[in-house]
């Protein structure tokens, strides 16, 4: 019998394979600055890189970030029962920590949990998402073995302009938002609330795989969700070439989970939250500096039933230099960070600060095409490390270029790896990774393709319990993605294939697919703009010994909307039409077949 997963990819990898005899394709003038630290044009990345937009991001419609990020190429999302609940992002198959969260140049992390905190985050806040796949510790610091997640706030321009939505859907779920947003050529300004409220599920799929999991029987009741956000931004331009500018989001939640037992209502409040206050200064024709100041913070307070709390404050400076020279440009920055938590547990050391300095050059010349970086971080808790990449493209005609590149990068321990009583490990090493990857592309029109194979050896893994640096992973990996705009239609589609694999015992890493498709096709006759969405994972195993299976599953999503007038509309979206039971993680459930529809105000 046919597996129904293999039939999925290899349809998304037909799709993607097809895409040489199409006609139209995506557009290559789109600006990203995450791939290297400076504004470039999409098609002359030589690193992979994907852009979502304010508009995809709308017929999310109540979908969280991490549901978000799972539908985009190279993304695998663990949940632990939906909406709002703990969310881990395996990008190209490393690990939770492995992936670097920045909100407008301003990493958001938990120092305890040494991972982002994504699930807190709302879409209703974000105008642009930049993803970089691979690694930048060279231009970014730790945490960037698997690539980086960069989150825009939204910024204002022209006449005045309001912005408000409502909306209803499954389990009780509401959400209410509402902004304003304008500018001249001397100022530009935004701000945007909302408040999003679900009744949700009961997390526990099965008691007892529930219990198995967490060793405490699961409260047999639903598990509510509230979060209340805002963001701003504004700017100032005295005059040509210069700006000052300060950017903010923020949300406050309160989330039920199951814990302590069958009788305890157990929840936490949290707060996510980045702030950021910039200069920009144009020099002179050739240079350009920019000093940015910003903070964030990720706080949890746990009530299960007893109160326990885990903080980190993070404070950072970035001074940055860019230099257009006769062929290409250069960058040279300097950091300092330093991160702070605050927790009911008595960790032996709650501060490090690290010194970064960073230089890089990227540019073109005739067929060629390079990007090079370096960047050395002083680390008060365990010294220095210095990593590097080397990136090379070379264009074989108009349409086609080929690429290659290597680059390491690091991940530093956790608060709660090195310290937390009677488990953290103070002599704890860095883990470290070399990758070397290769790359074609082809742009055409309104058409792109992609396929870049990697190889990514991680050193230093460090071991759960005893917690130690005992562990090498081998990631190795194809990724194919696709991209089509003709006339009303429009298509992405991605397959990757990986073999993530603990090269100590040669099991499966936990958790990890080896298989994954994702497809998004959307048709906008008129009106009307009518879409589906496909996201299929293959198995993997919830534990580090390959017990516990995760079956493997395929989600279809509809949604749709409708131009009610020139500045009103009509939205709505189906999740997991065909209601499929699934887990990501074992023992928790997911929302099965759910509907939200919303009215959105949005003066053009």
């Amino acid at each position: 019998m046919n597996n129904p997963f293999r039939i999925t990819i290899a349809a998304t990898a037909m799709l993607s394979a097809f895409s040489v005899y199409a006609s139209e394709a995506t557009d290559s003038a789109a600006v990203v600055v995450t791939a290297t630290r400076q504004p470039a044009r999409i098609n002359e990345q030589l690193a992979d890189v994907t852009v979502i937009e304010r508009e995809a991001i709308e017929q999310a419609g109540t979908t969280t970030l991490p549901e978000l990020l799972s539908r985009q190429a190279g993304i695998q999302v663990i949940n632990n029962g939906g909406l709002g609940k703990a969310s881990s992002i395996f990008m190209r198959g490393t690990n939770a920590g492995h992936t670097l969260l920045l909100v407008d140049g301003i990493p958001l992390s938990s120092a305890t949990l040494g991972s982002p905190s994504f699930s807190n985050l709302p879409l209703s806040q974000i105008e642009r998402i930049e993803i970089l796949r691979g690694p930048a510790s060279s231009l970014y610091g730790s945490d960037a073995i698997g690539g980086v997640i960069q989150i825009f706030t939204k910024q204002g321009a022209g006449p005045l302009r309001p912005e408000a939505f409502v909306g209803f859907g499954s389990y009780g779920t509401r959400e209410e938002q509402a902004g304003l947003s304008g500018g001249t050529d001397m100022w530009s300004y935004s701000l945007r609330a909302s408040h999003l409220k679900s009744d949700g599920i009961n997390v526990a799929s099965d008691p007892v795989r529930y219990k198995q999991a967490n060793y405490t029987l699961p409260n047999p009741d639903n598990d509510p969700y509230r979060n209340t956000s805002w963001s701003g931004r504004l700017a100032f331009r005295p005059a040509a070439g210069h700006e000052l500018g300060v950017t903010l989001l923020t949300a406050d939640s309160k989330n039920n989970y199951d814990g302590g037992g069958p009788t305890v209502n157990a929840y936490s409040d949290d707060i996510t939250r980045a702030w950021t206050a910039y200069s920009r200064n144009r020099l002179n024709g050739i240079w350009t500096s920019t000093l940015r100041y910003g903070e964030s913070k990720d706080r949890s307070e746990n009530f299960a039933p007893g109160r326990s709390l885990f903080a980190t404050d993070q404070t950072q400076w970035i001074w940055q230099q860019d230099v257009k020279l006769p062929v290409g440009k250069l960058l040279l920055a300097a950091e300092y960070l330093r991160q702070n938590v605050d927790s009911t547990t008595d960790y032996t050391i709650k501060e490090r600060t690290v010194r970064s300095l960073i230089a890089g050059y990227n540019g073109n010349w005739g067929n060629h095409s390079w990007q090079i970086s370096q960047r050395h971080d002083d680390n008060s808790q365990f010294g220095s490390k210095t990593t590097g990449s080397l990136a090379y493209g070379y264009r074989l005609t108009a349409e086609w270029q080929a690429r290659a590149a290597y680059g390491t990068a690091f991940k530093a321990p956790s608060f709660n790896q090195l310290y937390y009583p009677n488990y953290g490990n103070p002599n704890l090493k860095p883990e470290f990774a070399k990758n070397r990857e290769v790359g074609l592309n082809w742009n055409h029109a309104n058409q792109r393709v992609g396929i870049t194979y990697f190889d990514n050896r991680i050193e230093n893994l460090i071991a759960v319990y005893p917690v130690n640096n005992v562990g090498r992973a081998r990631i190795t990996g194809t990724s194919l993605n696709y991209g089509l705009t003709y006339g009303a239609w429009n298509a992405d589609a991605s397959a990757d294939f990986m073999k993530p694999v603990n090269q100590d015992n040669g099991y499966r890493l936990q958790r990890r697919a080896a298989q994954m498709g994702k497809l998004s096709l959307s048709y906008s006759p008129g009106p009307w703009t009518l879409g589906a969405e496909l996201n299929a994972v293959s198995d993997s195993f919830d534990t580090t010994t390959q017990t516990r299976p995760l079956e493997h599953y395929e989600i279809v999503n509809l949604h749709g909307s409708y131009k009610l007038g020139q500045d009103w509309s009509l939205e709505g979206r189906v999740n997991n039409l065909f209601d499929k039971v699934y887990e990501t993680a074992w023992g928790y459930a997911q929302p099965r077949a759910n509907v939200f529809i919303g009215v959105r105000y949005a003066p053009k």
